[in-house]
């Protein structure tokens, strides 16, 4: 997703690099404790109007309410690693609720943090990388706190390694172009992963992809702009609209039902977060609407179609670039 800003993530470098929490310095803010998820019964998530906002809004996105970072369990490991599994803290719901203002602020924070993340999926996939372990945690000011894991796929040989190492350094390249401490950063755990077959990330990570995507989203936008083309889900004053164009591409790249769904997914987001910019005044340009609606019925025909099975490593590394270049 596009969005104004990725400066509204606010951070805290709390994990470094290992297994083990320790503060970076003593100027550090305290990391987010770490407590057992909350599990709320069918009836009390289905009373919390702002989490049910949150998940129409982020329908990617997989929520559950907590006080902090659960650490490594059977349900964010191995085969149920997922990155896009978010523990929220019960205040931050209580804040959204009843505040139109508490809910678009943090909605956007939320935003920011979708965007951070799907560049961490997209760069991770690319290099050839598979996530053995994910913890996310939002706080009740709608800071992130992330650990995870990545490893080199088995599967890759050589030559895939060769064509992983590619993907990437195109996409640091393109990142680098407008930020070079991001690229730099980029291009560290690339030879980390090289180097050793796994990464460890932390929230600083996440910054850096959040970083990283913002350039990312600035390219495409211009891109779009030379070439007559809609821009996705970006506002620019007081006007919005939806990249057809890249979500063709990823369409394109699709071979399998989980990544035709994972497209199909990001128009809906895409079409509903324009709906909500209409009722905000935003100028929408019903054009890319059209476009976007016209790709969620291809999108839905080509699912029958659609091999059902797990995407080869050259199937991931495809569809990763496409969302990035």
């Amino acid at each position: 997703m596009a969005v104004n800003g990725i400066g509204a993530l606010q951070y805290r470098n709390v994990y470094n690099q290992t297994n083990s929490r320790v503060e970076s310095n003593s100027n550090q803010p305290e990391k987010a404790a770490v407590q057992d998820k909350i599990d709320f019964s069918a009836d009390s998530l289905a009373q919390s109007a702002a989490l049910r906002s949150l998940q129409e809004k982020f329908p990617k996105m997989s929520f559950s309410v907590g006080t902090g970072l659960t650490g490594r369990t059977s349900r964010n490991t191995g085969d149920n690693a997922n990155r896009w599994a978010f523990t929220l803290d019960p205040k931050l719901l209580e804040k959204m609720n009843g505040s139109p203002e508490a809910e678009a602020e943090f909605s956007q924070k939320i935003r920011d943090i979708e965007r951070a993340t799907a560049f961490a999926d997209s760069f991770s996939k690319a290099m050839g990388m598979k996530t053995v372990y994910c913890d996310n945690y939002i706080d009740e000011n709608g800071q992130l706190h992330h650990e995870s894991v990545l490893v080199r796929k088995d599967e890759l040989n050589e030559e895939l390694r060769a064509q992983a190492r590619e993907n990437a350094e195109k996409i640091i390249e393109r990142v680098r172009e407008k930020n070079k401490d991001a690229a730099d950063k980029l291009e560290e755990m690339l030879d980390k992963a090289e180097e050793t077959g796994e990464l460890v990330l932390g929230d600083e990570d996440m910054r850096v992809f959040g970083e990283a995507a913002n350039v990312v989203d600035i390219q495409q936008t211009e891109e779009a702009a030379e070439s007559d083309e809609e821009i996705e889900s970006e506002s620019v004053g007081k006007s919005m609209g939806i990249n057809a164009a890249k979500l063709a591409r990823m369409l394109a790249a699709a071979k399998t039902r989980s990544q035709v769904q994972a497209v199909m997914d990001m128009i809906q987001s895409d079409l509903r977060e324009c709906d909500a910019g209409k009722e905000q005044g935003y100028d929408v340009d019903e054009a890319s609407v059209s476009a976007a609606e016209s790709l969620l019925e291809e999108a839905k025909s080509r699912m029958s179609s659609a091999e059902d099975r797990e995407p080869t490593p050259q199937e991931e590394m495809a569809t990763a670039l496409a969302s990035l270049m």
